[in-house]
């Protein structure tokens, strides 16, 4: 199964009070889940990257941008009946993973700021169609992640904590909890 649509969400962490433009956001994800099932219960394994990016204006027309990629990796279980349509149903725990954000401004390079805990589990549905020797299957995946960073808000890298404009920039807190949802397709083959 591949992830093809992420769900569109403000998933921004870092905040600049004064933006003067409604910010966009692009939310994108890639990957892929591989399950083995025999009979009615399985094992699988998923990799998504997700990419969340927030851009926007100050009032000095200096264009703002915030990236967070988090890439993720669960190890599944998973639980399937039926034989001409299927159903198939489990859960994850996150096994490892990365998660960086960075702020980037016109006149200065992005600086990231790392995580140092990164735990979650996830939830998934599969709905499957069989034909001869294999099987089309649409899911939907919840990954439910709770990230650490370095430091508190207060202890944010120099080119991180002011603009261009000498404006703050910060986060509330250093723990952070995201919910990402994708629509994933995929291909399955029966013996």
């Amino acid at each position: 199964l591949a992830p093809v649509s992420e769900e569109k969400k403000d998933h921004s962490i870092l905040s600049n009070t004064n933006e003067s433009s409604t910010p966009t956001y692009i939310n994108t994800s890639s990957g892929g889940s591989l399950y083995f099932l025999l009979k009615s219960i399985g094992l699988g394994y998923t990799t998504v990257t997700t990419k969340f990016e927030k851009t926007g204006t100050n009032p000095t027309a200096t264009n703002l941008k915030e990236t967070t990629t988090l890439k993720t990796n669960f190890a599944d279980v998973a639980f399937g009946i039926g034989e001409n349509y299927s159903f198939m149903w489990g859960a994850g725990i996150l096994t490892g993973g990365e998660h960086t954000t960075e702020m980037d401004y016109d006149t200065n390079d992005p600086e990231p700021l790392l995580n140092n805990y990164l735990g979650g589990h996830s939830l998934f549905i599969v709905l499957g169609h069989h034909g001869f020797g294999f099987e089309t299957l649409l899911g939907y995946r919840m990954n439910f992640i709770k990230s650490e960073f370095d430091g508190s808000g207060t202890n944010i890298p120099t080119d991180l904590a002011k603009s261009p404009t000498d404006e703050d920039v910060s986060y509330e807190s250093n723990k952070i909890s995201l919910t990402t949802a994708q629509v994933q397709l995929g291909i399955g083959f029966t013996f």
